[in-house]
């Protein structure tokens, strides 16, 4: 089964969501928890493809960047499931539009330059105490 997923990577305004994106894996309906607490503290998951698209699923809005990935199978890692995958697409966050613009080969020059002011590095969650 070929499986199309969207991983955001964060901007440096959503250090707060660390603890609930990271507390279980999205395998199993966990996906369907971190948009609940996400919206809990105002940060509401949006739907992105058109209606008839079967590409349509929800994410996670002003990210940095985000990739979508081909699931390509699912391996045993001992006490955890280890996925092999394959990039498929990387895209921007839209604010025209509020959806992911997702990038074809050589549109590379839109994805903005990803530094500590952009996107959310492990810094700046050990200065606030996250980690």
């Amino acid at each position: 089964m070929v499986a199309l997923l969207p991983h955001p990577l964060s901007n440096s305004k959503q250090s707060m969501l660390v603890p609930i994106l990271g507390k279980m894996p999205g395998w199993d309906g966990g996906a369907m928890v971190k948009k609940e607490e996400c919206a809990k503290i105002g940060h509401e998951w949006v739907g992105v493809g058109s209606d008839d698209d079967e590409e349509r699923f929800e994410v996670l809005p002003h990210c940095a960047s985000y990739i979508q990935i081909e699931m390509k199978r699912v391996t045993d890692g001992g006490d955890h499931d280890v996925c092999i995958v394959q990039v498929a697409k990387t895209g921007v966050w839209d604010d025209v539009n509020e959806t992911v613009m997702w990038l074809e080969e050589g549109d590379q020059q839109q994805q903005p330059a990803l530094d500590s002011t952009a996107a959310l590095y492990s810094g700046q969650l050990r200065d606030e105490g996250i980690i």
